[in-house]
């Protein structure tokens, strides 16, 4: 019979995360379901626990927190091709939650782990680190290095820290590589996307499916001075960013972004300092959703 691990981070939402925990393991037990709650206390605490329970055998595992925890639990994987992974969306962002459609009801999110049935879904990984949304250098890292420092919280925060990063970003120099073409660009934004959106709902790429095999390139150029960066800015808010001009959008198997000079690479919003982003798809995990 099934044995359910609910990995759950008691600070995802702010305040809401005990709350929707005792929600979750109602259903569970409403239902009958054997499950083991698991709580992370630090930084990378569900990776190490995901990776005992993988390692020992367990293969039913469910990321309670938001899409920062799901990168936790999905790196902690033994070998997702064994694994059946579920979400109940929980954090002050859940992009990846979004794109699939999942329930941001606990009780429902919680109802379709327990009734429902995990379907193939892709994966990044980026020089061995993995990566179930979006994976990006440019502009995104910018802010998100600017969220760390800020004092609000919240998705007011990111889009403060966007603001100002519109106004002081000048662009990175990328080598891009993909099927054996070999071009440079100046970039605004250089990222590889599982999912669709990032940042609480910007939708980066609206096209991308999670099922395909397929990641989608999409570098957006950072030429033609401030008010072009303007232009780019006003189109990704919309969704439209695909339709900029100065967009290029490809999908592609593998990807190999080299910046000029060392930079910062974020992966489902957590960053990674001195990481070679060398990205391909994977298949062979399966999701519940």
């Amino acid at each position: 019979m099934k044995k359910y691990h609910i990995i759950s981070n008691p600070t995802a939402g702010k305040t809401k995360a005990k709350k929707n925990l005792e929600l979750i393991e109602n259903v569970f037990r409403r239902n009958g379901a054997i499950f083991q709650t698991h709580l992370s206390r630090s930084e990378r605490d569900a990776t190490r626990i995901v990776k005992e329970l993988t390692a020992a055998g367990e293969t039913e595992i469910v990321a309670h927190g938001g899409d920062g925890t799901l990168h936790e639990v999905l790196n902690g994987l033994a070998d997702p091709t064994l694994c059946h992974l579920g979400l109940i969306p929980s954090g002050t962002g859940n992009d990846f939650a979004e794109k699939i459609a999942l329930p941001l009801d606990p009780t429902k999110a919680a109802e379709l782990i327990v009734h429902g049935e995990a379907k193939p879904t892709d994966y990044l990984e980026v020089n061995g680190v993995r990566c179930m949304n979006v994976a990006g250098i440019g502009m995104d890292v910018d802010v998100l290095e600017r969220c760390k420092t800020g004092k609000l919280k919240g998705k007011i925060k990111y889009l403060l820290s966007l603001v100002q990063s519109l106004f002081a970003f000048k662009g990175i120099k990328v080598q891009i590589e993909s099927e054996g073409v070999l071009e440079e660009r100046d970039v605004l934004i250089a990222a590889a996307c599982n999912g669709s959106q990032f940042g609480g709902g910007i939708r980066i790429c609206p096209t991308a499916e999670v099922a395909d095999r397929k990641l989608n390139a999409v570098i957006v150029d950072c030429i033609g001075g401030k008010m072009k960066i303007i232009k780019a800015f006003l189109q990704l808010m919309k969704g439209k960013i695909l339709e900029y001009p100065l967009t290029k959008h490809f999908l592609c198997e593998k990807l190999k972004f080299i910046p000029k000079q060392p930079c910062t690479v974020q992966l489902d919003g957590e960053l990674y300092k001195n990481l070679t982003f060398d990205v391909s798809v994977h298949g062979g995990l399966k999701f519940y959703r």
